[in-house]
């Protein structure tokens, strides 16, 4: 991560403007940081842990991420924020973002999947999670986030 991803400009920008990074050498680590691997179920690196203001987990990965999959990461774990505390609107926008600048990548069919639910706890109307999930469906029908979502068609 330290010669591909971080140096990435993309990748330099998303965490200037979103984030907060924090590393830690887990080779040697003190007693604190002990603590802090146990609290925070660390044990394998690299795992990147996306956490919100109050401090709860907003999404994890495990293991090297390109640039590009950082990025969408790094978005979508923006999106879950907004989601979480319940500002739909803008959290369905930043999945749409998601979705468009990371077409064809796993995280554009994720993308359309949290949109959908974006679409419909913000206004209560079926049409925008149906209308996210038809555009799943067409566009990835082999992503596992179609088949959390297909129980629609059944």
């Amino acid at each position: 991560m330290d010669t591909v991803t971080y140096p990435d400009e993309t990748v330099q920008r998303m965490m200037r403007e979103h984030a907060v990074a924090a590393r830690f050498n887990t080779h040697e680590p003190d007693d604190q940081l002990k603590r802090l691997m146990r609290q925070f179920r660390q044990v394998w690196t690299p795992t990147l842990i996306f956490l919100d203001h109050h401090g709860i987990e907003l999404r994890r990965q495990v293991g090297f991420l390109p640039p590009a999959d950082f990025a969408a990461e790094v978005g979508l774990a923006l999106g879950m924020a907004y989601l979480m505390h319940a500002r739909f609107d803008e959290a369905f926008r930043q999945f749409r973002v998601v979705r468009e600048r990371h077409s064809g990548q796993e995280a554009a069919a994720e993308a359309l999947y949290w949109a959908g639910v974006a679409a419909l706890r913000g206004n209560g109307s079926p049409d925008g999670l149906l209308a996210q999930w038809n555009e799943l469906k067409a566009e990835y029908p082999d992503s596992p986030w179609w088949t959390k979502a297909s129980f629609i068609d059944r």
